[in-house]
């Protein structure tokens, strides 16, 4: 019995240190507006013990409640779905690792609070003044200090637009040569992956996706960046496409959302590259300017340097 309880022990110790391929759907899914599946999945891993470590299925069973709560049809079969999301909230609040959360997951948090105010003026137009009124509650008190902004939205910035960094200030330019010993080996590390193969929701050596590739490499050298790739735009400091260098990312889209990331690798005022994960053959290089596939669907670039 003593080395059954080591055993669990250590199994969840493993999970609560590293990336787990269930939550990492859970993310991707809610990206992507899958947001019942998300709310099935998540319930089955909050019941789960094994998933006890994490306050994530909780997190986004608040936020696929929220979502879910604008269709009139089925808010009406699920009419306790605002209290529960509240509960559900404050449980991923409970947290031991919320700072962490809070800091990897801002984008969703911040987007929240705007829909937030557009469900609340929605319900109380219904009459459905209940809910709306613990949803203004929820808004005042659980997301304070949250600063709302749009759901992910990207746009190229025009030359004159200032680009906001970290600290509040703002430029012109991608002003970030005082990283450049850190940009050089992320490209040196990034390259090394290449020929790793792929894999839907993959985060590490054994297969990657397109964000995961570009977060693993991040996180190896102190930057925790949201998981997904149109997350990773919005939570991005944004970049002039022509002035992207050697860790900046791109990011792609076919159709009104961003569905590809890659980590520039070329210098300032070369040519744009990228080392990226196909879904056809893994990790590779991929000269922008030669590829009548990836140079027409890009959109944007951003940094987190």
């Amino acid at each position: 019995m003593r080395y059954l309880f080591l055993i669990g022990f250590v199994f969840c110790s493993f999970l609560g240190m590293s990336q787990d391929r269930k939550i990492d759907q859970l993310e991707i899914l809610y990206d992507q507006g899958y947001y019942t599946k998300v709310l099935r999945k998540s319930s089955k891993l909050i019941a789960m013990p094994a998933y006890d470590y994490s306050g994530l299925p909780s997190f986004y069973k608040s936020l696929a409640l929220f979502r879910l709560s604008n269709d009139d049809q089925w808010f009406k079969r699920h009419d306790y779905a605002i209290n529960e999301a509240v509960i559900s909230y404050k449980d991923f609040m409970d947290s031991e690792s919320i700072k962490d959360y809070l800091a990897a997951h801002y984008h969703e948090i911040a987007s929240l609070k705007t829909y937030l105010v557009e469900l609340e003026t929605k319900f109380k137009k219904l009459r459905l003044n209940g809910s709306a009124d613990q949803i203004q509650s929820f808004r005042l008190n659980e997301l304070k200090g949250i600063k709302a902004k749009p759901d992910m939205k990207f746009e190229e910035p025009d030359e004159d637009d200032p680009v906001v960094v970290a600290d509040g200030s703002s430029t012109n330019t991608n002003n970030n040569s005082g990283n450049n010993s850190i940009r050089e080996k992320m490209v040196v590390y990034a390259k090394s992956l290449v020929g790793v193969k792929y894999a839907w929701a993959g985060t590490d050596p054994k297969g990657f996706d397109c964000s995961g590739l570009v977060g693993y490499v991040h996180k190896k050298y102190g930057f925790v960046i949201p998981r997904t790739a149109s997350a990773q735009l919005n939570g991005a400091k944004k970049v002039k496409v022509n002035d992207a260098y050697r860790g900046d990312l791109l990011f792609f889209s076919s159709g009104k959302n961003i569905s590809h990331v890659g980590l520039v690798i070329n210098k300032k005022g070369e040519k744009l590259i990228m080392v990226h994960a196909s879904t056809s053959k893994g990790v590779i290089i991929t000269e922008i300017e030669n590829s009548t596939y990836w140079k027409p669907k890009l959109k944007a670039a951003g940094t987190f340097i």
